[in-house]
């Protein structure tokens, strides 16, 4: 009889031990978006660490990404807004710098829709750049032709002042 209930306790002790089990991320699929808003999305996990969702529009070869708030069961991440009737793909890891400590089962999709009853950011100041292929981003553009710019070190040769006349230099006082 002893032997029978510390099985049964060792039993329950297990199957306890692998529902919590680190490395794996809870999420029910909403299957479709709010149209024009930016949807929340609903996720349990048991490791610590930051909160990433990767998407992309259905049929696109590359994944973008947003970093949401680890809360443990309680965690969300909100996507950016899609066009109407766009369906995307999207699934969540955990990251602990490089290393990934826990991902999604599979790759979920929605459908951006008119009628939705998902959860959404109504007032959400969230930056997001759009996630366009490689050279076409403006804003991504711009950062890259920033950060091309030369640094001069030392003592710039261009003049202090502009010179008096066009075509002369500028005055030894002036500089």
């Amino acid at each position: 009889m002893k032997i029978r209930i510390l099985l049964t306790l060792a039993t329950v002790l297990l199957a306890g031990s692998l529902l919590a089990q680190p490395g794996s991320i809870e999420h029910t699929p909403v299957g479709c978006l709010l149209e024009g808003e930016m949807a929340i999305m609903t996720v349990e996990t048991s490791d610590d660490g930051l909160l990433r969702a990767y998407f992309r529009r259905q049929g696109s070869t590359d994944w973008c990404f947003v970093d949401g708030q680890n809360r443990g069961k309680a965690s969300t991440v909100t996507l950016p807004k899609f066009d109407p009737n766009e369906q995307i793909e999207y699934y969540f890891v955990v990251l602990d710098g490089k290393r990934v400590m826990a991902k999604s089962p599979k790759i979920y999709t929605a459908r951006n829709e008119q009628h939705c009853d998902t959860l959404f950011a109504r007032h959400a100041t969230m930056v997001t750049l759009e996630c366009l292929p490689p050279g076409t981003n403006p804003i991504s553009n711009a950062l890259n032709a920033a950060y091309a710019v030369k640094t001069v070190v030392g003592k710039d040769p261009a003049p202090v002042q502009s010179p008096e006349r066009p075509g002369q230099p500028p005055r030894p006082d002036q500089q």
